[in-house]
């Protein structure tokens, strides 16, 4: 029998985890018909089914569940190889690209590309602002060495990850927003009765999954930027990061209001923050060098 490829160990790994054809194409990028002609090919090499369809959903055969942890562990053995024979190489990037999750502090970020452009005056330097789904996928696309995520935490098997910090959370509305002259604890019920500003996912990555997402009245707005202006206008409330609502605190333009919904008895669970990137893809001397400095600004 020939050696079955890497690429088609992938898909049947993806369908698996996935469960279906469909999630596994959106997962690696790529077409649902490319997906199942990677499997049906791959069920003719070996000489039986590796998946049945059962209602919805595509569940493994004995011979699939019998499979599956090899396959992983020929995977992670491969990306393994790759990371070592690309630590050997030791060369600077000529550009170092990387997306941070929106909830990342901007001045801590700056900070740490200060001393970047001094340590590394030739190599130039392209950051993505980016919010849930979008923030890890850049790095799948092979858009971004590593990422920083936060607002959507998870990443999949292909990736290494180690936390990076925390980032606190508030309720927040505007000063001429209803909700301003509300009693607190805010109920959930009376929350429900204006609309939640929330951030919308330019990818699939989160469907199916909501993140702080209270009332069935909501508005999607692009990015941070907006939905703080959209606060500011009084257009809704929304669970904003304090360090980029401080100013408007002290100005009266924006208030923090408690409410029952909090997920802590104190306020609200800050938001982790995490490094990601591909195992077989790690970072070169200057992503490495990023990484660690963005480690020592956020513990100061």
């Amino acid at each position: 029998m020939r050696d079955v490829s890497l690429e088609r160990l992938r898909a049947f790994v993806a369908v698996a985890e996935q469960g279906g054809l469909s999630a596994a194409g959106r997962f690696l990028g790529k077409a649902q018909s490319a997906v199942s002609e990677s499997i049906a090919a791959t069920e003719g090499q070996l000489g039986y089914l590796l998946f049945r369809k059962t209602g919805r959903r595509t569940e493994l055969t004995d011979h699939g569940v019998a499979l599956l942890p090899e396959a992983k562990a020929t995977l992670e053995a491969a990306d393994a190889f790759k990371a070592k024979a690309a630590s050997f190489q030791g060369n600077v990037e000529a550009e170092l690209s990387f997306a941070v999750d929106v909830m990342v502090p901007t001045s801590r970020l700056t900070a740490v590309i200060n001393r970047f452009q001094r340590e590394f005056p030739h190599t130039a330097l392209a950051v993505y602002s980016e919010s849930l789904g979008s923030t890890l996928q850049t790095v799948w696309d092979n858009q971004a060495s590593f990422a920083v995520i936060g607002t959507l935490p998870d990443a999949p098997a292909e990736f290494y990850t180690a936390p990076l910090c925390e980032v606190p959370m508030c309720l927040v509305v505007g000063s001429a927003h209803p909700l301003a002259q509300a009693s607190e604890p805010i109920s959930k019920e009376t929350l429900c009765q204006h609309n939640q500003l929330i951030i919308s996912d330019k990818t699939s990555r989160s469907s199916g999954r909501s993140f702080g997402v209270f009332s069935e009245k909501f508005w999607r707005v692009a990015d941070l930027g907006s939905k703080l202006e959209f606060l500011r206008a009084g257009l809704g409330w929304g669970l904003m990061p304090e360090h980029l609502v401080e100013d408007d605190f002290r100005t009266g333009r924006l208030l923090p209001k408690r409410s029952e919904v909090e997920n802590l008895p104190d306020g609200w669970m800050p938001i982790p923050l995490s490094i990601a990137y591909k195992r077989a893809r790690p970072p070169g001397p200057a992503g490495k060098w990023m990484i660690e400095n963005l480690r020592f600004e956020c513990k100061t």
